[in-house]
């Protein structure tokens, strides 16, 4: 018998296991990649090292007094604790501690807090960032408070405190600064979070691609070429040659150094790239960890995802950022760079930035590139299991100036979330074409469950055009409307003025124009074969007039006789045109520009299809008509979140693995949300069914509340509306036992009983919509809209929007139906109440935003009428996934 239980004493609980789940690799300020985690027994060799190289003045600020070495006590202290009232979160680069966190608590909802960190390592945001880990795991714990004891001189510290978006308080006591703050989180302190992560993200991206110093490491072959690849474009930075484990006598590399192995490369490298087979790569990181911030890991052929994972965990365990395996490489066309460390030929300079994952779609992308003339800034293929990832990309492309337009190719998502979170900023400010996202891999985001069923890739798609992002079906689409993005500046409108001497070529510009939602004004016909300058006048007259947004110049040249003059003039016209003009070209010789002229703003986009080049400028104007639009605001609708976060708790301890919830449960949910479902009463006879009628006072709908007869082949067959008066009653009670009975799903005695039948007060008459909300296990909550009654998903007629809605989105979602025009004109009985649907779209949105839990919503008849809108029945199911769909503290990924 122990001694507690001797004594007659509760046990004591079991503290908590090792978290594993609060391991994450981050990056650092400078765009170094660490690793953070929680401290364990087996650390005490690493603390003591890493106390070793801390300065006397660093643990001075940290313990308040000359503190040279630790104790074994002391270490024992700090390695042992239990992962809840004690917690010590350590960053390591490497196998070396840099930095550790803890907090220790003092009351139940308050902890003392502290930081150590490795001179080296300072000022490099550690501390920020060991703060955000800490306050969640705390967060988690039931800890709501920081307290921290700070001397006057550690000013680092205190501004760590004060910068972080929490409301700090301050006290002098003692000669110490006493700093506390709620650490429950606010819009001040995520939006810290998001500009540390952005920053860093960002600069690692920057570092990756302006390197100044490349060693080349591979057989000798493969080595040359590699190197013949970066001279032949122009590096201006320094290479070296490494041939580890291969004779090197007879290697001719001119002037350029050669080493024979990894160990005598020096320490101040960027980048290693690797030339050298898959399995080789996992050796160069650990031999070069230390010596270089990146490696390009340069290597074609088909790996499998474990073996790419290991190597990108080696990597990151070691610090060090890597592009690949099965990367296609880098390019930064600047000319201060003018860096190609691929296997591609160097496209021209541009404005244009690539980004793609394996090294087969960097090939296609390209050569599309290539075969247009596009001009490219940089490219990036990182490998399709990849370190950096398109959200570390794009962090990138938001503050680079040579990056005007942003193209991805994606086989996966890896952090879905957080790549609609990013990506929506950067079509703020620049262009992202995007091929077919809803297509792609996407792995679900962490805490979710196999209970959630994955959104249709087109709605995926539809979240993105959502975010102002142009989605692309076909690669060669996304070329035509980059070169427009590139070369042009935005369509302010869409009137197209049409020049050309092709009445047959304008007929089908005006149809394709139509279809694609572009106003043709009335053409500029040129007759028979006019020189060019007839072409170049006729241009700069409608680009002089108000009443046109963009200039097409349509040429048909059979004989080859104007094209080229014509091009050339309309070319000098689009170097300084505020309009958007546009050159497509009928003849059989080649019209772009010559090899080695820079892609960019001034240049005219040039096509040989009007097909393509209408469908391409449609698609930009719509992009220039989100940019110019006002997007709204979301609604306060002051919702109950605790009365419907208790509901979903007591619904999943009731019911562990999930279920559909009851008719009273979803009523309950909705009104949490200001969200009036019309009431059903459930009754179990003619004679309750007359009594409720007469409660309501008539003018009743009977139904079957039965799920097998409300979603049969024909569910409003047992529907029986208007009922007035007893003698309809009996009948609509009696032809819905009938049809129970016809159906064969019961015998006349259970027949009503098996229908479970529901009186509900008559809504007035109007359009039935039906209003969903779906989790996805990637990207989080769907909400959708259609027309009740019929399969809007087979009909293609269904509009997504992800939340938070605003009230232009709600406003989209209503008017993007395909049947909106006929859905929502004028009616016998009035106008709809179009902004009562788009008022409980925002609510619905909402709520689907708040509880992940919620894993479907289906408001299946919303009754849209002049007075408002009725919701008549509803359905929901609750799942055990996590209540957070983004960790609060930024990681990599």
């Amino acid at each position: 018998m122990s001694d507690t239980a001797a004594a007659g004493l509760a046990p004591s609980p079991e503290p908590p296991p090792y978290p594993q789940e609060w391991e994450a690799d981050v990056l650092l300020a400078d765009g170094s990649s660490a690793h953070l985690r929680p401290i364990r027994p087996d650390d005490a060799q690493k603390l003591v090292e890493f106390y070793a190289r801390v300065s006397p003045e660093s643990k001075y600020l940290r313990f308040f007094a000359p503190y040279p070495v630790l104790s074994e006590a002391d270490v024992h202290r700090f390695t042992h604790v239990d992962y809840n009232d004690r917690l010590a979160l350590i960053l390591t680069v490497g196998p070396n501690m840099v930095a550790v966190g803890r907090y220790d608590r003092i009351e139940d909802a308050e902890a003392e807090v502290a930081f150590l960190v490795e001179d080296s390592q300072q000022g490099k945001g550690v501390g920020q960032l060991l703060l955000e880990h800490l306050a969640e795991a705390a967060r988690e714990r039931g800890i709501q408070n920081f307290v921290a004891e700070v001397l006057p001189q550690n000013r680092r510290m205190v501004s760590v405190f004060a910068d972080a978006g929490y409301k700090v308080s301050r006290e002098y006591e003692d000669g110490m600064i006493i700093v506390e703050f709620p650490i429950l989180p606010t819009d001040s302190s995520w939006e810290v979070m998001l500009r540390r992560e952005h920053r860093a993200e960002a600069q690692s991206v920057r570092r990756l691609l302006h390197p100044e110093k490349i060693a080349i490491v591979g057989p000798p072959a493969a080595m040359i070429r590699g190197l013949s690849a970066l001279r032949g474009s122009g590096f201006t930075g320094e290479l070296i040659g490494v041939c580890p484990n291969h004779d090197t006598e007879g290697v001719d590399l001119g002037d350029l150094p050669l080493v024979a192995d990894l160990e005598a490369l020096p320490d101040d490298l960027d980048i290693v790239a690797t030339v050298l087979p898959f399995e080789d790569v996992a050796h160069v990181i650990e031999a070069v960890s230390g010596k270089c911030f990146g490696i390009y890991a340069i290597q074609g052929g088909d790996f499998g995802g474990e073996e790419n994972s290991a190597v990108v965990d080696r990597a990151r365990a070691h610090g060090v950022r890597l592009v690949g395996p099965d990367a296609l490489g880098v390019i930064n066309t600047d000319p201060a760079i003018s860096m190609n460390a691929s296997a591609a030929p160097m496209p021209r300079h541009g404005a244009a930035s690539i980004f793609c994952q394996s090294s087969a779609l960097g090939i296609m992308l390209l050569a599309g590139a290539l075969d247009r003339h596009l001009g490219v800034a940089t490219f990036i293929s990182s490998g399709l299991v990849a370190d950096v990832t398109a959200n570390d990309v794009m962090q990138y492309w938001m503050d680079d100036p040579a990056t005007q337009v942003c193209l991805m190719s994606l086989d996966r998502i890896g952090n879905p979330r957080k790549f609609t979170r990013i990506v929506r900023s950067l079509a703020m400010v620049k262009p992202v074409i995007l091929f077919s996202p809803g297509r792609t891999e996407r792995e679900s985001r962490l805490g979710v469950t196999r209970h959630l069923r994955e959104a249709p890739a087109e709605a995926i798609d539809s979240i993105f055009r959502q975010s102002g992002v142009i989605v692309c079906t076909r690669r060669d689409a996304m070329y035509d409307v980059a070169q427009i993005l590139v070369r042009q500046p935005l369509p302010t409108g869409d009137r197209v003025r049409v020049v050309t001497n092709s009445p047959a070529i304008m007929g089908h510009i005006e149809r394709v124009g139509h279809r694609h939602g572009l106003i043709c004004d009335p053409p500029v016909i040129l007759h028979g074969l006019p020189d060019a300058e007839k072409f170049a006048e006729a241009a700069a007259a409608a680009l002089a007039d108000d009443t046109c947004d963009v200039v097409v110049v349509a040429v048909v040249d059979i004989y080859n006789q104007m094209a080229g003059l014509t091009h050339a003039l309309l070319s000098e016209l689009a170097a300084d045109s505020p309009k958007t003009l546009l050159g497509v070209f009928a003849d059989f010789v080649s019209l772009q520009p010559p090899a080695g002229v820079s892609d960019g703003p001034g240049r005219l986009p040039t096509f040989s299809s009007y097909a393509d080049a209408i469908e391409a400028l449609a698609t930009v104007t719509a992009y220039a008509r989100w940019r110019q639009t006002d997007h709204g605001s979301t609604s306060d609708i002051g919702p109950d979140h605790k009365r419907a976060r208790a509901l979903v708790r007591d619904v999943l301890r009731e019911a562990p693995e999930g279920r559909t919830l009851t008719d009273s449960e979803v009523v309950d949910l909705l009104a949490a949300y200001g969200i009036r479902v019309v009431p059903r009463h459930r009754v179990n006879s003619l004679s309750e069914a007359y009594a409720r009628a007469e409660e309501l006072g008539w003018d009743v709908v009977l139904k079957a509340g039965a799920r097998a007869l409300r979603y049969g082949a024909d569910p409003a067959a047992s529907v029986f509306r208007h009922l007035d008066n007893r003698a309809e009653m009996q009948q609509a009670w009696d032809d819905l036992g009938a049809l129970v009975v016809d159906l064969g799903l019961a015998d006349r005695a259970s027949a009503q009983r098996y229908a479970e039948p529901v009186v509900q007060q008559m809504v007035p008459a109007g359009v039935s919509l039906e209003i969903k909300s779906q989790e996805d296990p990637s990207f989080g909550p769907l909400v959708s809209i259609g027309v009740a009654g019929f399969d809007s998903d087979v009909m293609g007629d269904v509009v997504y929007r992800v939340p938070p809605l605003t009230s232009n989105d709600a406003s989209q979602m209503v008017r993007g139906m395909r049947v909106a025009p006929t859905l929502f004109g004028e009616r016998e009985y009035g106008a709809l109440d179009i902004a009562s649907v788009e008022d409980l779209l925002q609510r619905v949105a909402q709520l689907a935003d708040d509880l992940p839990q919620l894993a479907e919503l289906t408001l299946e008849r919303c009754i849209v009428s002049p007075q408002g809108v009725n919701v008549v029945s509803a359905l929901g199911r609750v799942v055990p996934t996590a209540a957070e769909r983004d960790q609060l503290f930024r990681t990599l990924g």
